[in-house]
């Protein structure tokens, strides 16, 4: 008996550490992952179903998404279970009114819609070629096909502006469900079912379930939620984990995207004055690198603002842009790590040696918007 105690109390010392972990850094895998995804899924359906009302609320606070560990001795803890990616599943064109083509023993080139006995490819004509980039799927009480499809939109142009820094062959495919919960009650039950916290949030990703749960709010900023939460969808099937900073300012730099006529128009009206101004405290760049270790002791808004700034400040360049794909393509060769601040100084400097005079002179400058 005495032995046996001992292997329980060996395993719980080796255990008990990295569940509590796994907890505290917020990467959504919690001690309620313990429970089937089935479960989980029942219950934010469940809550989708029990609640009729629709609250709407001026306030705008921001979602707490995909924390980080504030001890960073503990990062080599991410490998117990808590790192589940989709790197490695490249983006390929779907078949879209394809037709069958082969050459028959006469020469000649045949096409048809059903396949023949002998070997045939497939022939995919250009005008119907579409990436096979996402695989979404939205619900709530009171999202409709109109919203549907605009949120599509304005994620095809999301993925065409990783695409341009990255290229397609760095690209992966995304999968994502989205549940929009009709109400405040209704959405803290449904998060705390997911083993999350819906405190100071309207929508959190959970990076392990390819889940994002969302406050159903006006039809714009339920629709500016969508596109945070998948962009960090974006983020964790191409890089897998990222610094902080990288992921809120790439999901807060293309929240506010626009499409007019096949055309991206990333907005930045939320965070500059009517004369075009960045208003609001912001951190220099490498006070934001910095700050990984310590982000909760920060003020929120300063971080997102610093985070969407920074990211602004590197798509506003071809300098930038090169700096931030090195920084991505690294990321993504270690989707299980997280680059420390010391490397991403590194990659900045062989494009930045100034970085922080760079980044002061831009944002004191009209910011303009950017288009994709």
């Amino acid at each position: 008996m005495s032995t046996w105690k001992g292997v329980i109390l060996k395993a719980c010392a080796v255990f008990l550490p990295v569940l509590l972990y796994l907890f505290f850094d917020g990467r959504q895998f919690w001690l309620i992952d313990s429970l089937s995804s089935a479960a989980q899924d029942t219950a934010a359906d469940g809550a989708l179903q029990t609640t009729s009302s629709v609250q709407i609320q001026s306030a705008n606070p921001k979602p707490d998404i995909t924390r980080h560990s504030p001890v960073a001795h503990l990062d080599n803890l991410r490998r117990f279970g808590s790192c589940q990616t989709d790197i490695g599943r490249v983006v390929t064109y779907r078949q879209e009114n394809g037709i069958y083509t082969w050459i028959d023993s006469k020469g000649v080139r045949n096409y048809s819609d059903k396949k023949p006995n002998q070997d045939a490819a497939i022939y995919q004509p250009r005008s119907g070629r579409a990436l096979d980039y996402f695989e979404l799927h939205i619900s709530g009480e009171v999202i409709s096909n109109q919203f549907r499809s605009k949120l599509r939109t304005k994620l095809k142009s999301v993925f065409r502006g990783y695409t341009a820094i990255l290229g397609l062959s760095a690209m992966r495919k995304v999968k994502l469900k989205i549940i929009v919960l009709p109400s405040r009650g209704a959405y803290e039950r449904a998060v705390k079912s997911f083993g999350g916290d819906p405190t100071g949030n309207v929508g959190v990703y959970f990076g392990i379930r390819n889940t994002a749960l969302i406050e159903q709010r006006s039809y714009d900023a339920t629709m500016r939620t969508a596109v945070h939460e998948a962009v960090h969808a974006i983020n964790h099937a191409v890089m897998g984990f990222s610094p902080r900073w990288l992921n809120e300012g790439l999901a807060e730099y293309f929240e506010f995207i626009d499409v007019s006529m096949q055309v991206g128009i990333v907005s930045s009206s939320e965070h500059i004055s009517r004369n075009g101004l960045l208003q609001g405290q912001i951190m220099s760049p490498l006070q934001l690198i910095e700050a990984e270790a310590k982000w909760r002791s920060f003020k929120p808004d300063t971080l997102y603002r610093s985070s969407w700034a920074f990211v602004h400040f590197l798509m506003s360049s071809d300098t930038g842009k090169m700096s931030l794909k090195q920084l991505m393509l690294q990321e993504q060769s270690e989707p299980c790590e997280i680059l420390d601040s010391t490397q991403v100084r590194s990659i900045f400097n062989n494009y930045y040696p100034a970085l922080n005079h760079t980044f002061s002179s831009f944002i004191n400058r009209d910011i303009k918007p950017h288009r994709l």
